[in-house]
């Protein structure tokens, strides 16, 4: 008896843990993982049975969407309707869904399938029999590859970031940095990683960094890596380099300016000359124009007090 009793017991609380289990009209499987590519069944029952006015209904809403926004992905009341292309993806495993299974299955899915799915059940002639069921997927994808960046100056002395990051990856991709294999190895205070964000930072820059660095993107499915070169340069040489530069770019400006100065020095003289041969032309030509405009004589016969211009009347 104790041990019937024992039994009893031990199955309800496996019932009660099973995660397939509800106490609810409609039962799923409340968590499905499936990988990208492949198939996955959304599992759903429910124990009504199926009568006039029996409607199924599937929802979708992607992560991070609140299940009141959840999409129609299929209904049947009767008849089956799809919505979307998801008829060209998705197929109900048993149909139609009169039987008491309602679930469906993905075929190829993709990282956009991964979302909240509801599988609504409704009866009005057993309203004990109808309810909802919500079932989470999530789509494993392999780490896509990864950008190495480098952020800052890799001056001696100055301190820089690689970054590393993976645009796709579920779940989450674990970084990892490394060198090659015949350097020497590096102060474990002058070099800080963080796994979760992939960077990588480097302090204190001398020579020994100069290298070739690569990061590896990681989680259950795959892998994926890149690889960024790092060389350390003393700042007297950028400096060196960078006072030739402004030298280089200061003699451009002062022979630019000196030719510029040059070609509007001779178009002014040129001007000038060109004005003061305008201005001795049109004097002559003004001289030879003008002539003895009054050409007045005098009598000799007369008195010096009596003689009359010609050109004048007497008075």
């Amino acid at each position: 008896m104790a041990h019937t009793r024992m039994l009893f017991v031990s199955c309800i609380l496996i019932y009660c843990f099973d995660e397939s289990w509800s106490w609810h009209a409609v039962v799923v499987k409340s968590s499905v993982f499936a990988h990208s590519g492949s198939s996955a069944e959304l599992s759903c029952s429910y124990s009504t049975q199926a009568s006039q006015g029996f409607t199924l209904e599937w929802r979708h809403a992607a992560p991070g969407t609140p299940a009141v926004q959840a999409k129609r992905v299929l209904y049947f009341n009767g008849k089956l309707y799809w919505v979307d292309s998801w008829e060209d993806r998705m197929s109900l495993v048993q149909n139609p869904p009169v039987s008491g299974i309602a679930s469906v299955t993905i075929h190829h899915v993709q990282p956009s399938d991964s979302g909240l799915y509801i599988c609504d059940v409704t009866n009005p002639n057993d309203w004990s029999g109808s309810g909802q069921g919500l079932i989470n997927l999530t789509v494993l994808v392999a780490p896509s590859a990864p950008v190495c960046e480098l952020n800052g100056h890799t001056y001696v002395g100055d301190d820089v970031t690689l970054t590393c990051h993976s645009s796709q990856g579920v779940p989450t991709p674990i970084y990892s940095w490394s060198r090659e294999q015949d350097t020497a190895p590096l102060l474990p205070n002058n070099v800080v990683a963080d796994q979760r964000t992939g960077s990588l930072l480097l302090s204190n820059l001398s020579s020994a960094f100069t290298g070739t660095y690569t990061c590896r993107a990681s989680n259950n499915l795959g892998e994926a890596a890149c690889s960024i070169a790092v060389k350390v340069a003393h700042s007297s040489s950028a400096a060196v380099v960078g006072g030739v530069l402004m030298g280089l770019f200061l003699l451009v400006i002062l022979v630019a300016a000196a030719a510029v100065y040059f070609f509007c020095y001779q178009k002014r003289a040129h001007s000038c000359t060109e004005n003061k041969m305008r201005k001795n032309v049109d004097s002559s030509a003004k001289r030879q124009s003008a002539g003895p405009l009054l050409s007045a004589h005098f009598d000799e016969d007369q008195p010096p007090h009596l003689r009359v211009s010609h050109l004048s009347p007497l008075v």
